[in-house]
């Protein structure tokens, strides 16, 4: 990336923004330990000039002027360098000793400029010129005036040391916040490169491509991760449909290259009305096919879309299962089967009513229409781990090993002349149900035929009675692993139970 591109990037601005801040923040810390440390320095400077002038008060006061006035002199040949500064002048304003010229009295704490120093002190007094001198005037009690000062050569001395590292303080941290937020800044731009250099790569059709992870389980991990599942879930519907549109032409093209066929026929040969009714009615019962195909179809991407969910509700999953087993017993009976159902307890689920009765509806109406008469067809509801699982038995003649991955797809058929009813959409549209609800389908040997078990997840509840369902007229009630009896007082056909009629005619067994 060029310095100009990266001067215009958000991770810039944000780097120059936390500099900024982080250099106010320690600008705020040092201005509070400069302002502190001279104060400090200052007062230091006070407590000593108000302690010697205590003392020389102290020594007036006792001993007399003659004592103050030995004392003032003694200090003032004792100082090697003019860092203390002592007056004492009598009542008229002469200079008694000192090393101050003389001045007006004044009283209290004041600050005065520093004189020039004597020659034989000038080398040593050099650094200290023109530096102030806090002073501390009092009057003692015979009338004198003793003022007592301390130069603040120390104290700016320490000031402009505080203030060059002050300097090179901020310098320092605006420097290393630049520094390593633009070197944090490299990095995430580094990661995002990654992103976007993958999403220009899909967009040039290379839909395999994934956002490469480094492992460090950081929040950018957590986004790759992200990103990969909905590439993978995109890449999994593109197929999808890239394979539908293929099935959808391939399964189609029949039924309409036959309907052509029959109606260019009828035109040609058929003279009667009678003849045009059959070919009409022919034509009709074609198109309802395809019909009901496109609705399955739609009905899977509606599902898949996941746009039912936000319809879901508590609902009775064995309330469910029960309902199903019972409106297929009559169809079982007719078809010479005997249907067994098992529910051991209701569980509760969060889920959409319509489509799972549907699912089972599905799955139990395949193991009738794919299993020879004196079949053993049973469904059942158990709890395993915890978890809810609706199984469906039968002892037909099941799907091979090498086919149960493959009859999940639309329109796929394990009869591949295609010469039987069916479109191959059953399993695809419980699939759907399943994916929509989190549950995850099996499909196994029962020795002989095929064990169907969809597992939900751990949201259902249990709860504490066992269904009883009541027993229809003419049939008596069925639960535990007694046979299903039917009876025509049901009050439905034979052929298409009620719950079915508004369902899609889709098989995918051994079509």
């Amino acid at each position: 990336m060029s310095p100009r591109s990266f001067l215009g990037t958000a991770s810039f601005r944000l780097v120059a923004w936390y500099a900024a801040v982080f250099g106010a923040s320690v600008a705020v810390l040092l201005l509070s330990v400069y302002w502190i440390t001279l104060a400090a320095i200052e007062q230091q400077l006070k407590d000593s000039v108000e302690r010697e002038s205590r003392l020389l008060v102290e020594i007036y006061t006792t001993r007399g002027l003659e004592s103050v006035l030995r004392g003032v002199q003694r200090r003032v040949s004792d100082l090697r360098s003019p860092r203390r500064f002592l007056l004492l002048q009598d009542p008229s304003g002469k200079v008694l000793a000192g090393n101050l010229d003389a001045r007006t009295p004044d009283v209290g704490w004041s600050t005065i400029e520093v004189p020039a120093p004597p020659a034989d002190q000038a080398s040593r007094a050099e650094e200290a010129a023109g530096s102030a001198v806090i002073a501390l005037g009092r009057r003692l009690p015979g009338g004198e005036y003793l003022l007592v000062g301390e130069n603040l050569y120390r104290a700016e001395k320490a000031e402009d040391a505080i203030a060059l590292a002050f300097g090179w303080g901020i310098l320092t941290t605006v420097l290393l916040a630049l520094g390593g937020g633009a070197l944090i800044a490299v990095g995430f731009l580094k990661r995002i490169e990654e992103i976007n250099r993958t999403s220009r790569s899909i967009m040039d059709g290379n839909l395999s491509n994934r956002v490469p992870m480094r492992g460090s389980g950081d929040e950018m991990d957590q986004l790759a991760v992200n990103l990969n599942a909905m590439l993978d879930r995109i890449q999994a519907l593109m197929e999808s449909l890239k394979r539908v549109s293929d099935d959808i032409a391939h399964d189609l093209r029949t039924p309409l290259s036959r309907l052509r066929q029959r109606l260019e026929v009828s035109r040609a040969r058929v003279a009667t009305p009678e003849g045009y009714a059959v070919v009409m009615d022919q034509s009709i019962a074609e198109v309802d096919a395809i019909l009901e195909t496109f609705q399955a179809l739609l009905r899977i991407a509606q599902i898949e879309a996941g746009t039912r969910r936000a319809a879901f509700s508590e609902v009775d999953l064995g309330g469910i299962v029960s309902a199903v087993a019972e409106t297929f017993a009559p169809v079982a009976e007719d078809s010479g089967h005997r249907l067994r159902a098992s529910i051991e307890r209701t569980a509760t689920i969060q889920g959409d009513r319509g489509l799972l009765t549907q699912m089972a509806a599905n799955l139990l109406e395949n193991s009738i229409r794919h299993c020879a008469p004196g079949a053993v067809i049973a469904i059942a509801l158990t709890r395993e781990a915890g978890q809810p699982v609706v199984r469906i038995t039968d002892s037909g003649s099941g799907i091979p090993q090498e086919e149960r991955e493959k009859v999940f797809r639309r329109f796929y058929r394990l009869e591949t002349s295609r010469t039987t009813p069916g479109n191959g959409l059953g399993l695809a549209l419980v699939k759907a149900v399943a994916d929509l609800h989190g549950a995850s389908i099996d499909l196994g040997d029962n020795h002989p035929g095929l064990r169907v078990s969809v597992r939900f997840s751990g949201t259902a509840e249990d709860a504490p009675q066992a269904i009883q369902p009541e027993a229809v007229p003419g049939r008596p009630a069925f639960g535990g692993d007694r046979a299903v009896a039917s009876s025509p007082s049901v009050g439905v056909p034979a052929r298409q139970p009620a719950a079915m009629q508004n369902l899609p005619r889709a098989s995918f067994r051994q079509d």
